[in-house]
């Protein structure tokens, strides 16, 4: 595959991706509308509105994830099972223009979550076949961006269509392009051959080309398939089990965020639902500024001597210092002339949090071989769910026994404890990238072996 077809590839994952996730909070910034269209209290607006749609979208969409990353790493076609996922999970999406009562919405938003957390596995494991690792981290910062910037966007459609034309409108207008997107995907893109940018592939890929008989078969990729013992093995991999025990906390704040905080700024601190929407559209600026200049240089300290190991003291050190915006914009009585202190501690806070999700996704890459990246991805994905869809409902429960500020300062504190997790990380990366490496070596090594013993078989006869 070209660099030009890679990069085209990656430009539709990234649009696709953004429009998934577009759809994942469009009713946030209407929430006291659609409260009122059904009849719900205060606290009804939070419970149900703001914690059980959330937790709706984990209920389906992480055993989905886990199904769907582990079809990622056997030999299906990614880009038309990238297709299926979309088609399923927007569907339902779509529907949400015609709903009639609370139930209806409850059961469209939960089937949204299978393309939601669907998606993430396989837009990986595409991409860490289209990559090396010393780019990795790069591309990582275009999904995540997708992510990100299409939380942004639909929170600003949402912010803005909504109050004029209802509340309804924007799930329409985010699930219709990607729908289309998904399928101009696989319509037009080549699937990549697995296993085809490693560093040992590539090696045995030069050996046999410089061999006699390099011209007569295939370059070396890896064809594996992911199995139970693959699994538990990659389950015990310390960088693995620390990424995944970051997870959790680390998402229960952006969790929070999208759910509540712009009905908190409107309710709470007096604002109009526009001008929470602009500080939440700042935030979403702040974490494209984070994801972009963290993707760069966290690539470049990858790549430097030593430098897999420092990446973890970056992710760990800025994860942390992002929780200090949170608690000022929360707890602050005012915010200076034309609310301006809200507006750049939302953008400080977006930057320093989002340092570490292009960093630690292309982590995640380097040390889990290229049949069992779709699975991880899955665990990894999972996680995310549990933190943005059960973190809202914990919220809600929060609010309901200390109220919102007390409970949004537990949910921002989250991020102390996952930047002191992602520290742990430190000791362990090095390692298991070689080892990684190592596995892909043995299963070349059966490969090969399989191919001699074929080869002697039509020898033979």
């Amino acid at each position: 595959m070209s660099k030009r077809e890679k990069w085209y590839t990656v430009g539709l994952l990234t649009l696709t991706a953004a429009m998934l996730y577009a759809d994942q909070n469009l009713l946030a910034p209407n929430l006291s509308q659609a409260a009122e269209e059904f009849g719900f209290s205060e606290r009804e607006k939070d419970v149900k509105l703001g914690g059980w749609l959330q937790l709706a979208f984990f209920v389906v969409g992480s055993p989905a994830s886990l199904v769907i990353g582990w079809l990622a790493d056997k030999p299906i076609p990614r880009t038309r099972l990238f297709f299926l996922t979309v088609l399923i999970g927007e569907g339902p999406c779509l529907a949400t223009y015609w709903v009639k009562t609370y139930w209806q919405l409850f059961a469209v938003r939960a089937m949204t979550g299978v393309a939601v957390g669907g998606c993430l596995p396989l837009l990986f494991s595409l991409c860490g076949d289209l990559f090396p690792p010393e780019e990795r981290a790069y591309v990582a910062s275009f999904l995540t961006i997708a992510t990100g910037a299409g939380i942004a966007l639909g929170q600003i459609m949402a912010g803005t269509v909504g109050p004029t034309y209802g509340w309804r409108l924007p799930f329409l207008l985010a699930a219709a392009p990607a729908i289309c997107l998904a399928g101009i995907l696989y319509a037009t893109v080549k699937e990549p051959r697995r296993g085809s940018q490693e560093e040992a592939v590539r090696a045995r890929s030069e050996e046999l080309r410089r061999s006699e008989r390099g011209g007569h078969r295939r370059a070396a990729a890896t064809y594996g398939s992911i199995d139970l013992a693959k699994l538990r093995r990659q389950l015990k991999i310390r960088s693995n089990l620390v990424i995944l025990a970051q997870g959790l906390p680390g998402t229960v704040p952006w969790g929070m965020l999208n759910a509540y905080f712009v009905d908190y700024l409107h309710v709470q601190k007096g604002l109009s639902v526009e001008e929470g929407t602009a500080a939440v559209t700042l935030f979403g600026l702040g974490a494209v500024i984070g994801t972009v200049t963290g993707g760069i240089i966290g690539q470049r300290i990858y790549n430097s001597p030593g430098g897999r190991s420092r990446i973890a003291l970056v992710m760990g050190v800025t994860t942390a210092l992002g929780s200090i915006p949170g608690y000022y914009f929360l707890n602050a009585d005012g915010y200076g002339p034309g609310d301006v202190w809200l507006y750049l501690s939302c953008l400080v806070g977006g930057i320093l949090a989002s340092v570490t999700p292009p960093n630690v996704r292309a982590v995640l890459l380097n040390v889990n071989p290229p049949e069992t990246r779709g699975t991880m991805f899955a665990f990894y994905t999972q996680i995310d769910d549990v933190g943005k869809g059960a973190g809202p409902a914990l919220v809600a429960g929060f609010i309901v026994e200390f109220g919102r500020r007390i409970a949004f300062n537990i949910a921002v504190s989250g991020w102390l404890l996952c930047g002191a997790i992602l520290l742990c990380l430190y000791p362990f990366v090095d390692r298991d990238v070689e080892n990684a490496q190592e596995a892909v070596r043995e299963e070349l090594d059966a490969e090969e072996a399989a191919f001699n013993a074929a080869t002697a078989e039509e020898g033979r006869t």
